[in-house]
């Protein structure tokens, strides 16, 4: 079954985009990020800006999603938040959560980390060398040394999103419908 797995936020949104053998086995053909940079306008009211920021990720994700046509979505639901910033992130993500169709299955964040590097404190760079080990062949983001870039996590965790999401209830079921 193919699927399209995203971990979005207001900045970066990664993509990955794979298959669901009938064992549950994983392979990821693809991944993807798209980032969006705060205005740099003084004309432009910060709402405003929130608000194409957020568009500009939708038509992102929505045109992979037309493109790929994939059986299933996963997504991470956000946390906790500290600060005003952190929070348009969190609602700018439950939005697309609620956007999408098909709806995406739902995974924590501690979910991720424990399905992935199997430790809920998994650093940014324990889920990159986790995700690049699994798929080194797939378009990194590198540097110029050949080392893998910190926005890479992106694409990390969209990958591990779905490792965990195959592990759900939800995704069984539909699974079990898809297999019979």
């Amino acid at each position: 079954m193919k699927f399209v797995s995203i971990d979005s936020s207001l900045a970066n949104t990664g993509i990955a985009i794979g298959n669901v053998g009938p064992t549950g086995v994983i392979t990821v053909s693809r991944i993807a990020l798209t980032e969006t940079k705060k205005s740099q306008n003084k004309q432009v009211r910060a709402s405003s800006d929130t608000i194409a920021r957020c568009r500009q990720t939708y038509r992102f994700v929505k045109a992979i999603i037309e493109q790929e046509r994939p059986g299933v979505i996963f997504m991470e639901t956000p946390s906790g938040s500290q600060s005003s910033a952190g929070m348009k992130s969190y609602g700018s993500t439950c939005m697309l959560i609620g956007a999408l169709e098909p709806p995406p299955i739902e995974v924590t964040p501690n979910e991720v980390k424990m399905a992935s590097v199997g430790k809920s404190t998994a650093s940014k760079a324990d889920m990159i060398d986790w995700a690049y080990n699994l798929y080194p062949n797939v378009q990194w983001n590198k540097n110029k040394d050949g080392s893998l870039k910190n926005k890479n996590e992106h694409m990390a965790d969209a990958i591990a999103i779905a490792y965990a999401a195959v592990n759900t209830d939800t995704f069984i079921r539909i699974q079990s419908l898809f297999n019979s």
